[in-house]
């Protein structure tokens, strides 16, 4: 079974092949910084299957170690297939990024998602708040993606027994 936060062996692993002693990363705030991270964040502003389809595999590493609240992925053609899965059931989707952290060679950035479901009237926008842990290699592309969010109130509460089951929990806790 995935789990998002689990330190389970895969992700021990990742975080020993993906250490940023390993690989030569542009210099904090240097431009070579900002055109990385701008990559990044120009994959995420723009969330369409069109640009996820162009930019996946040039923000991602072929192979990456990629894990978040529903699936994890070994492959950045897998990764592609699935964020454009995952807009089927939206008229839009887009990620505001907050904030950018670096410690060392790790990069933490803070984020909001908006999604505008089909289901419900258009620019009905809903939101959930989120952190990403990433590492890069000499190319500055991502080889280590771990996601931190709670998909309760935006994705679950959409299954109808599950909905109920969440609105029993909090109204016990």
């Amino acid at each position: 079974m995935h789990t998002q936060t689990l330190p389970d062996p895969k992700y021990r692993k990742a975080l020993e092949v993906s250490d940023p002693a390993r690989f030569n990363l542009p210099a904090p705030g240097s431009e070579a910084e900002t055109i990385m991270l701008n990559t990044v964040e120009a994959l995420f502003t723009d969330y369409t299957e069109a640009n996820l389809n162009e930019s996946i595999e040039k923000v991602y590493a072929p192979e990456v170690y990629f894990r978040d609240a529903f699936k994890q992925f070994d492959k950045a053609s897998e990764i592609r297939e699935y964020m454009i899965a995952g807009l089927k059931p939206l008229d839009a989707a887009e990620f505001i990024f907050n904030k950018v952290i670096r410690d060392g060679g790790d990069f933490y950035i803070d984020w909001t998602m908006r999604l505008d479901f089909r289901k419900t009237p258009p620019g009905t926008w809903e939101e959930s708040i989120g952190m990403t842990h990433m590492r890069f290699n000499n190319e500055g592309r991502i080889i280590f993606h771990q996601d931190y969010w709670d998909p309760t109130d935006i994705v679950y509460r959409r299954i109808p027994l599950v909905k109920q089951l969440i609105a029993y929990v909090k109204k016990k806790l």
